[in-house]
């Protein structure tokens, strides 16, 4: 019997231990933390490469999707599509590409809203970049603010496709979307002929 009541003892002990503290709250799974400090993100083979965040996940994906990078509600996915036809190089073109591009994305999204656009001019590629929101499921339901960056170079048009819901993008994209795609380079992909 006393063994038996030293046994009701403790665990009474450890039920009373948990009460009377407040209950830990769920953590916002969706937060988007700023970067601590970047990393370089190499894919020599597709010939591309840019810096990510070290505390944002990225994830390899198959051809042509070569990653995502991740944390929370924000994401940025890269794309490397081959083309045969030429790419545009001159302001005229690139401008040319800007509209088609964004018909294209209007087409796509009918709620989507043109924040900003604006060609870009780099060694290595030539690019066109849009800013706006949209949504990213069928019935609209889900705004995401993005900025996609089409970068045309060595054969190819590599797509830096960013997401972040509109309450949050300002300072994502300050933080981590602008320095990602300002840090996209592109070269011959490797075994590539000249």
């Amino acid at each position: 019997m006393h063994r038996t009541l030293l046994t009701l003892l403790a665990g009474a002990a450890i039920l009373l231990a948990g009460c009377g503290n407040e209950r830990t709250p769920v953590p916002e799974l969706g937060l988007i933390p700023a970067p601590k400090e970047f990393r370089d993100a190499e894919f020599e083979a597709q010939g591309v490469q840019f810096r990510a965040p070290t505390n944002w996940r990225v994830v390899d994906g198959e051809d042509p999707h070569l990653a995502t990078v991740a944390i929370g509600d924000a994401q940025i996915g890269i794309w490397r599509y081959v083309r045969t036809e030429p790419l545009p190089e001159t302001r005229a073109q690139l401008a040319a590409a800007r509209q088609a591009l964004v018909a294209q994305i209007e087409s796509r999204d009918p709620t989507f809203k043109l924040t900003s656009t604006r060609l870009v001019v780099k060694p290595g590629f030539r690019g066109v970049e849009v800013v706006g929101v949209g949504s990213n499921l069928a019935n609209g339901s889900m705004q995401r603010a993005m900025r996609s960056l089409h970068a045309y170079g060595h054969g190819a048009e590599v797509v830096m496709d960013a997401f972040a819901p509109p309450r949050d993008f300002a300072r994502v994209d300050e933080q981590t979307f602008g320095p990602m795609a300002r840090s996209l380079r592109l070269t011959a992909p490797a075994g590539a002929t000249p």
